[in-house]
């Protein structure tokens, strides 16, 4: 698995918004292994490695193993996630999903091995193109229950935002993915907390809204605010106010800083398309930084060009061209090919588009309606006659 800092999650946005009712331990055990998951493998099994759990659970001691056990225990008896999905003909349907089929460790041995169950696997497969990416880092270091819902949750709107904010959408639809608001209603079902803190607001604001929301601040790349939303003299709603820091400083001891230009390049949209396409994986962009820049120096505005000359489908098209016929490339060599084929596939459709325009066309095509339906003179018929007896003879 990846070093934790670069691991990536993606989660359907149908799951973040599922609820599983599972404390911190749990939940953020359920992060490490949907982090661990890698569908490119074709398998619904994973293995990870217990130093690596027991460093993002802050397992310490004599009685990690044990702490570590009752994680395992909660995570298989609670994790069953409930959601929603409307169908084309408006109707709802209901879904309760059980995320973990089975779990195996053995005390003498370094890996826990997970299987997750098959109706899972599309909400959590790293390709889904529609997907909320977060730092596994940033969940290992909250440590709330609601502080880990919220984070989530948050980052699946502002990562819409992103992405539609380089389509250049309409400025109120941004607004409503940066500024999200929830209602008092749904984040008591999203928290699982309809039976608690139902006395004075202050109580569910602080240890809801104020306490998770200092802890993402402190301890995540964003910086999070709100305002209430009232109908009459209640409290109806919550509006959050998302920003992100493009500067990042891990704090593993390993020096890492993702610059400004590297986070741009990341948040661009043709880095998810070359994921869901199977050209590169999101771990191997989360870990190379020069291989990100120079796809978004060198590859980026050719595939902007095929998209602004002929259309997203032209790109997507070209995409799945190279999924299924480029055969394996050395990583240091990927910036090489791809722009090769991006510009490859630019000259096809310069040379295509251009042999229409140029085509000649039937020399009918170029008279108006009153020379196409005029009749035609006694000797005009007489001089095509003339031509069809001719060529009988030849």
């Amino acid at each position: 698995m990846a070093s934790d800092e670069k691991q990536i999650v993606a989660q359907h946005n149908d799951l973040i918004q599922a609820v599983a009712k599972m404390e911190r331990m749990p939940l953020k055990l359920f992060e490490i292994i949907v982090g661990s998951y890698d569908d490119r493998k074709n398998t619904d099994t994973v293995y990870i490695k217990k130093k690596l759990v027991y460093d993002l659970l802050s397992l310490e001691g004599t009685n990690r193993n044990s702490r570590l056990r009752t994680a395992i225990h909660e995570l298989h008896t609670n994790a069953t996630f409930h959601f929603k999905t409307k169908e084309a003909d408006g109707s709802i349907t209901e879904y309760s999903i059980s995320p973990i089929q089975e779990i195996m460790w053995n005390h003498a041995q370094d890996d826990i091995k997970v299987v997750f169950a098959p109706k899972l696997l599309p909400y959590i497969s790293l390709l889904q193109s529609n997907f909320t990416k977060y730092r596994l880092a940033d969940v290992a270091r909250l440590n709330s229950k609601h502080a880990i819902i919220i984070y989530k949750l948050l980052a699946m709107n502002y990562n819409q935002y992103q992405y539609y904010a380089s389509r250049k959408f309409n400025s109120e639809k941004l607004d409503e993915f940066a500024n999200p608001t929830i209602t008092i209603k749904e984040l008591r079902r999203l928290t699982s907390t309809e039976n608690k803190y139902l006395g004075r607001f202050s109580s569910f604001e602080t240890k809801v809204l104020k306490l998770p929301l200092k802890e993402i601040n402190e301890n995540t790349a964003f910086s999070i605010s709100y305002d209430k939303v009232k109908r009459g003299r209640q409290i109806y709603a919550i509006q959050f106010h998302v920003t992100k820091n493009d500067i990042t400083v891990t704090d593993n001891g390993l020096g890492i800083l993702q610059s400004a230009e590297y986070q741009r390049a990341l948040n661009s949209p043709y880095t998810p398309l070359l994921a869901t396409n199977q050209i590169i994986d999101m771990v191997t962009l989360m870990q190379d930084q020069s291989l990100v820049l120079s796809l978004a120096s060198e590859v980026y505005p050719l595939y902007e060009k095929i998209v602004s000359d002929y259309g997203e489908n032209a790109l997507n098209k070209h995409l799945s061209y190279l999924k299924e016929h480029m055969n394996k490339v050395a990583k240091k060599g990927l910036t090489d090919y791809l722009a090769k084929a991006a510009q490859n596939r630019i000259d096809q459709l310069k040379n295509s588009s251009n042999a229409r325009k140029t085509e000649e066309m039937p020399a009918w095509t170029k008279k108006s309606s009153e020379e196409l339906t005029k009749k035609a003179t006694p000797e005009e018929i007489a001089s095509l006659k003339q031509r069809i007896a001719n060529r009988k003879k030849k």
